[in-house]
């Protein structure tokens, strides 16, 4: 089963912007010369891809999404713009399944790695190091230690789409040594009745920033200084 399906189909409309304003603003502070290849990481709906896309033209990149429902968003941003789908390669295996051998001089994991098991994770970031050519640069999120519990639904979003309104939610608390979230989508007509409601449930994992920073340097990164562009951005360098 797909746990993504039913965000797929309404996060362009509430999330995508946002990514793709964050993409830009990362890739000014990061100023990372790219000219191979790009490698992005959980790609969802493809909103980084795009932005990544037309901050760096003509370069090659690797979109791994196991995601169904994220993979068809995904397909149809591409079949919209055939410039970015005959230089978009989309791999469908999980995080740490995929296999691509120095092909990138970066690698983005935005919004995404909290969500990879502990027990994965070291093989993820191996597998990082190996797509990224010598000197290539990683940015990903810092997983936050524990989150603080969201009992009560707080709105992330909403987006009109003529006479509905679409209104996304989120509520999560810590769940042993893991965070619970709920993502719940509202379609709302006119008169503000409900229309229709799809809700996503997954768990994300706390690590100490210094345990993270051990894994990247177990896997063969050098660390730089952190940025913070709408939440903490590691830097770590094959």
């Amino acid at each position: 089963m797909d746990g993504y399906a039913a965000a797929a189909q309404y996060y362009d409309l509430l999330h995508a912007e946002r990514s793709a304003a964050r993409t830009s603003a990362l890739l000014a502070a990061a100023r990372s010369e790219v000219r191979k290849g790009v490698l992005d990481l959980g790609a969802g709906t493809g909103a980084v891809l795009a932005a990544l896309a037309e901050n760096l033209p003509e370069v090659p990149i690797v979109a791994v999404e196991p995601s169904v429902g994220m993979r068809t968003a995904l397909y149809a941003r591409l079949a919209a713009d055939p410039a970015l789908r005959t230089r978009t390669t989309v791999l469908s295996e999980t995080a740490e399944r995929f296999a691509v051998a120095e092909f990138a001089d970066l690698a983005v994991c935005l919004d995404t790695s909290p969500a990879f098991p502990p027990a994965y994770r070291s093989d993820i970031w191996e597998r990082v190091h190996n797509a990224l050519v010598p000197g290539g640069l990683f940015l990903l999120d810092e997983p936050q230690l524990t989150e603080p519990a969201v009992q009560q639904p707080r709105e992330v979003g909403r987006a009109t789409v003529g006479a509905h309104t679409v209104v996304g939610s989120v509520r999560g608390e810590p769940a042993g040594q893991r965070q619970w979230w709920e993502y719940r989508y509202t379609v709302l007509d006119a008169e503000g009745e409900t229309v229709s409601e799809a809700e996503t449930e997954f768990y994300t994992w706390p690590v100490t920033p210094a345990e993270l920073r051990e894994e990247l340097t177990d896997a063969g990164f050098n660390l730089k200084d952190d940025l913070n562009v709408g939440g903490p951005v590691i830097q770590a360098r094959r």
